[in-house]
C-alpha cells in the first residue's frame, strides 16, 4: 500500500494530466468547447510528468497542443454562419501526403535527438519513439481543430503504439491513459460518422 501511495505521489503531475486529457476526449466526442480548457489544463500537467521522465519531444507537444487547444477554442466559439465548421473527410491524397510527411519527419527528428547529450534540453531516453508519438500526435490534433474524421484513427494507430509504450517504461498512468484513448477514439469516429449522415 505505500509502495502504491509513493508511485501516486511521485507520479501526480501525470494523473491530473490524465484526468484532464480523459476530460479533453470525453468533451471532444460531444463537440463541447470545454475540450479545449481542458487539454490546456492537461498539456501543462503533462510538461512537468513528460520532464521528470526525459521524452523531450513530448514536452515540445505539449506546447503545440496548448497552440492548438487555442486554435480550436477560437475556431469553434466563432458565431455560427453558413461557413460553420462542419465534420468533413479528407481524400486519400491527402492522407498519403501527411503520412509520408509524418513519417520522414519522424525520422529526421529521432536522428537528431540520437546525436544530442544527456544535458541537452531535447535530450531523449526514446528518440525514435518520442520521435514518432510526437509527429503522429501532432497530425491529428491538427485535424481534429478542422473537424477532420480521419483524425480519430489516426489517434486510433498512435494510442496503441503508445500505451504499449508506457506499460514498458513502467509509466502506467500514461498507459492507461492511452489505453483508454483508443476506446475513446473509437466512440469519437463512430459519433461524428453518424453526425455527418
Amino acid at each position: 500500500m505505500i509502495e502504491l501511495y509513493n508511485y501516486f505521489i511521485n507520479n501526480i503531475y501525470q494523473f491530473l494530466g490524465v484526468c484532464f486529457s480523459i476530460l479533453y476526449v470525453i468533451f471532444s466526442i460531444r463537440q463541447n468547447v470545454l475540450c479545449w480548457p481542458a487539454l490546456i489544463i492537461a498539456a501543462v500537467f503533462n510538461m512537468f510528468a513528460y520532464h521528470l521522465i526525459d521524452l523531450s519531444l513530448q514536452i515540445v507537444m505539449q506546447i503545440f497542443f496548448i497552440t492548438t487547444a487555442m486554435y480550436g477554442w477560437y475556431k469553434w466559439t466563432q458565431p455560427k454562419k453558413a461557413t460553420e465548421l462542419k465534420i468533413n473527410q479528407w481524400s486519400a491524397k491527402q492522407h498519403i501526403m501527411w503520412i509520408s510527411m509524418g513519417v520522414i519527419f519522424t525520422y529526421a527528428t529521432s536522428l537528431i535527438l540520437q546525436q544530442l547529450s544527456t544535458n541537452s534540453f531535447l535530450y531523449s531516453n526514446y528518440p525514435f519513439l518520442d520521435s514518432l508519438m510526437f509527429t503522429f500526435n501532432i497530425i491529428p490534433m491538427y485535424m481534429t481543430g478542422r473537424k477532420v474524421l480521419e483524425s480519430w484513427l489516426y489517434f486510433i494507430v498512435i494510442d496503441i503504439i503508445s500505451g504499449f509504450f508506457y506499460i514498458t517504461t513502467g509509466e502506467f498512468f500514461f498507459a492507461f491513459l492511452f489505453f483508454c484513448y483508443i476506446g475513446f477514439a473509437c466512440s469519437g469516429y463512430i459519433t461524428w460518422k453518424k453526425e455527418m449522415k
